[in-house]
């Protein structure tokens, strides 16, 4: 997982790290919709990335939400 994303999730959201694992769903880690609001917000802030909340919301699982934001580094 991208270190970046990893801190946010970890630090700014404060979910436990072990449940950050390839294949576990957003609700199961713990990402509920506010979770998600302030995901977004963070990565505007901290990594001048514009994911909206609905595209966010729309990862299937921890490693999706890491590969749509590695994506959209690239684009960047």
């Amino acid at each position: 997982m991208n270190e970046d994303l990893k801190r946010i999730l970890t630090v700014e959201l404060q979910l436990d790290d072990a449940a950050l694992r390839p294949g576990t769903s957003l609700e199961d880690a713990g990402i509920d919709s506010l979770s998600v609001v302030e995901l977004s917000v963070y990565l505007s802030e901290q990594l001048g990335l514009e994911i909206s909340e609905e595209e966010l919301q729309s990862a299937a699982s921890v490693d999706e939400l890491d590969r749509m934001v590695e994506q959209r580094r690239r684009k960047g």
